[in-house]
């Protein structure tokens, strides 16, 4: 049985339109899933199959019908009558992606629906530009949510993802899972396997072949050790600052490459950075970022440590990562900052959206509250509403409601309804 992600929910919205939907991420969160599972919709519209087409450009045969000319693509065409659905899948690999979808919309959007999945990695090389605004809506595909993974895990336990008082038996079970979750992260394939040693390593397949292919691509063939090198020094690193020339001296790199490839990663969403909140941005601009991972299992892998994270020194960093996708699932990462002093005192997250809102991480099972003194100061010297504290266990609210101590599966609640 095929698993549904809740950003279906949204991009269903658009099958009637006439733009083109771009479903973009890395490679393996499903994004050929959501293609199927958006066939099962038109057909559940009343749109005939014969009108339908999947199209895999990893099909060699077929990459080389479409790379001719766009017009190639009437030549699958069965059933002139009706509006066709292509639904092509990693549009990234023609050499012209943006030309392909540019001609059709502009002359065949009548006729045909255009459905694309792409690798992050055609914003590496540039392959999708500024002519396509206007004439797509792009969704980005993350691994699972916390959310998604207990549906993935056991559908049980969503009757219970709401409810803000519950059983101990059951607030063990989400512990169990999110500890799961931190050691071999979001991605569906690995979340549906059970057997723990198939997970390693099916995680050891992942990044020894897909994303070291991804690198490949990335760096042209060139310098592979070097990306390999500087994705595992990240990797080593997550929630940490990211130390510019620190990276060129351990790499034994100009500072100009270590941008290029600093930039690539992040252009192919297989890191994450965060720059510091400030209200000046030129200000914002020059300090350093935090630095973080796409998936905690796949980070776990190039490290090549799968310990409970009971026992490791690193489980605030992976917890950390992990309220981190959360956030950029809810508000998006545009939106999310660090805050830290002159004196070093650091709080992990800033929205700044409608409204500033400082979050402080803690892997910890509080029974009473601590460390909240830098959000205590934010909140006085930028007159903020709220601040969070995010642990495992503790609720309480605090210095006249101006903090709320939240376990995490509350603070995912609370995500929920921003995000709305």
């Amino acid at each position: 049985m095929i698993k549904k992600r809740t950003i279906l929910k949204s991009i269903v919205k658009w099958l009637d339109r006439d733009e083109i939907i771009v479903i973009s991420g890395p490679r393996r969160v499903g994004k050929t899933t959501i293609l199927h599972l958006l066939k099962d919709e038109l057909l559940n519209r009343g749109i005939d199959s014969n009108n339908i087409y999947i199209l895999n450009l990893e099909d060699l045969d077929i990459l080389k019908e479409l790379t001719k000319s766009p017009k190639e693509i009437f030549k699958f065409v069965t059933n002139e009558e009706k509006k066709n659905y292509f639904l092509i899948d990693e549009i990234q690999y023609l050499e012209e992606p943006t030309n392909f979808l540019k001609y059709l919309y502009d002359i065949h959007r009548d006729k045909i629906k255009l459905i694309v999945t792409g690798s992050y990695l055609f914003q590496v090389k540039g392959q999708f530009k500024d002519s396509l605004v206007g004439r797509k809506i792009e969704f980005n595909l993350t691994p699972l949510t916390f959310e998604e993974f207990i549906f993935f895990k056991d559908e049980r336990l969503l009757q219970y993802f709401l409810k803000e008082e519950l059983p101990e038996i059951v607030k063990a079970n989400f512990l169990n899972f999110l500890k799961e979750y931190l050691i071999y992260g979001g991605m569906p394939e690995i979340v549906l396997t059970k057997d723990f040693e198939i997970k390693r390593t099916l995680l050891k397949e992942y990044v020894n072949t897909y994303l070291k292919k991804d690198i490949r691509y990335i760096s042209g063939g060139n310098d592979i050790l070097r990306y390999n090198d500087l994705l595992a020094i990240i990797s080593n690193q997550i929630s940490g600052l990211l130390n510019l020339e620190e990276l060129c001296n351990t790499l034994g790199m100009t500072r100009r490459k270590v941008e290029k490839y600093l930039g690539d990663f992040i252009l192919s969403s297989l890191i994450h950075v965060l720059p510091p909140y400030y209200t000046n941005i030129r200000t914002q601009i020059s300090k350093m970022k935090k630095i973080f991972l796409f998936d905690t299992g796949v980070r776990n892998q190039v490290i090549h440590n799968y310990n409970s994270p009971d026992i490791r020194m690193d489980s605030g960093a992976l917890f950390e990562n992990l309220i981190l996708n959360e956030l950029i699932n809810s508000v998006g990462r545009e939106n999310i900052f660090y805050y830290r002093t002159q004196t070093g005192s650091e709080i992990d997250f800033i929205i700044r959206k409608s409204k500033i809102i400082p979050i402080e991480i803690k892997y910890k099972r509080l029974t009473a509250p601590s460390g909240t003194k830098a959000l205590s100061y934010f909140i006085e010297k930028n007159n903020v509403e709220k601040g969070y504290l995010v642990n495992l266990t503790l609720n309480q609210m605090l210095n006249q409601k101006k903090i709320q101590v939240i376990d995490y599966l509350n603070f995912f609640h609370f995500l929920k309804q921003l995000g709305k």
